[in-house]
């Protein structure tokens, strides 16, 4: 997929996310999208813990497919937020920017690890 069709599917996504938000107001419906890849992140954790069978007295209550699902929506709510606080259409561009940062900087620490 190729990125402008992806922030097509994110900026469809955000204005399902504000429709449902019912918020009353464009300030409470950032805060709430914002507060979203957190409360999605929670909930990936508690997923991932419980499908590890830690705090449950050792049975496995929760599967990968159900950990990664619910990864899935915290970046996805993470990508929502970006695009809903980048309203000059900026997001991918600045999604594309750090994730080069991030890459040559793990790429710098990976070759120093190696020598």
């Amino acid at each position: 997929m190729d990125m402008d069709t992806m922030w097509t599917q994110i900026r469809a996504l955000r204005e399902r996310d504000e429709r449902r938000s019912h918020a009353p107001d464009p300030t409470a419906k950032e805060l709430l999208l914002m507060a979203k890849p957190s409360e999605e992140a929670n909930e990936a954790f508690e997923l991932y813990r419980r499908s590890m069978g830690w705090g449950t007295d050792g049975p496995v209550t929760a599967s990968l497919a159900e950990v990664q699902d619910e990864l899935c929506a915290a970046i996805m709510a993470g990508m929502v937020a970006l695009d809903r606080i980048s309203p000059d259409g900026s997001a991918g561009a600045h999604w594309s920017k750090y994730l080069e940062y991030g890459y040559r900087r793990a790429d710098e620490e990976n070759r120093r690890a190696a020598a």
